[in-house]
């Protein structure tokens, strides 16, 4: 969903703030923080409607990273599990499982949820409710970007899809991937550990690289914080097998879903960058933040492309395609994330 419809038909029907609620709902900002003295909580919720094999995981993942983007520490997620009729029970117990097994390498808890088998979902819907505490005084938000900061990325662009369109449409590609490599791409989908790091040394702001990739991510970025920002292409590292399967299937991987990785703005680029690697992160420096609203690509070509008021994912319009019958795949859910 674009901005202006979210804004339009949600954000603008939400009236009530309390005082003790000091980040509000807004475009940009995926986690509320509510104040609770010293500390303060972090909530956030988020759906997984892109994948078919995975989704535990994913869905664990992906709201403790909205926590992490806002350099809070998670606790516990609930999990609201919603599977279509004849849906078997080895599958199901798979998915929770996998929320398990997945939380308690964080650290974290299931602390509840709600699961129902209806008739009103075609695919499963796995969404989570991820809850976390930060201090009071080093909670970071999407708004805090200013112009001159730099602009980072960690590990990579295209982290998540690379991971669903090996695992999920493996048939597409003319070449093989291995379970080892589509592992390798899984167990890197958690940014808590940078989101914490980035958190100490003092960034203005972060985001994670969900939906509408990189770009997405500068996208809401600004809109928050009401900055410009430039990407220089030729500094963003695409994995190797991520660069193959988008040639293919002739995806942008600046504008494709990237859990995993996390956009972060900081008037030390450099030092970041260094404090990062020396945790065995790989950080990468690929833009600044300028004065203006919105987000340039400044291609490798020199070529500046003004970046659109809704990035569109690169997955979503994948997912189309295959839906549409222009590829030979199967029907899967794209209902968009607003994460």
């Amino acid at each position: 969903m674009s901005g202006e419809l979210l804004e339009r038909m949600v954000l603008s029907a939400i009236q009530f703030k309390r005082e003790d609620v000091l980040v509000h709902a807004g475009l940009g900002e995926d986690c509320a923080v509510i104040d609770f003295g010293e500390e303060v909580c972090l909530v956030t919720s988020d759906p997984i409607t892109g994948a078919v094999e995975g989704l535990g995981e994913l869905a664990v993942h992906v709201a403790c990273n909205d926590l992490a983007a806002n350099g809070g520490t998670p606790v516990g997620v609930q999990v609201v599990l919603l599977v279509p009729e004849g849906t078997g029970e080895d599958y199901i117990r798979r998915i929770m499982e996998d929320v398990h097994q997945t939380a308690a390498q964080l650290d974290v808890e299931v602390i509840g949820g709600h699961t129902e088998v209806t008739s009103r979902v075609r695919d499963c819907v796995v969404s989570v409710t991820a809850i976390g505490r930060a201090p009071r005084g080093r909670y970071v938000t999407s708004k805090g970007a200013m112009p001159g900061d730099d602009i980072l990325i960690t590990k990579g662009v295209g982290i998540e899809a690379t991971a669903i369109l090996a695992r999920d449409f493996s048939h597409l590609l003319p070449f093989a991937v291995t379970a080892d490599e589509i592992e390798g791409f899984t167990q890197q989908l958690s940014v808590v550990k940078e989101g914490l790091l980035a958190a100490e040394h003092g960034v203005h702001a972060m985001h994670d690289l969900t939906e509408g990739g990189l770009l997405g991510a500068a996208r809401e970025i600004c809109v928050a914080a009401g900055v410009g920002a430039e990407i220089w292409e030729e500094q963003v590292f695409v994995p190797e097998l991520t660069q193959r399967i988008c040639r293919h299937l002739q995806l942008d991987p600046l504008a494709l879903l990237s859990s995993g990785a996390m956009l972060m703005v900081s008037p030390q680029g450099l030092e970041l960058k260094a404090h990062l690697e020396q945790a065995g992160i790989p950080a990468f420096v690929v833009g600044r933040i300028t004065q203006g609203s919105h987000p340039t690509l400044v291609r490798a070509n020199g070529e500046r492309v003004y970046v659109q008021a809704h990035v569109e994912d690169e997955l979503w319009r994948f997912f189309a395609r295959v839906e549409g019958g222009k590829e030979d795949g199967r029907q899967v859910s794209n209902g968009g994330q607003s994460r």
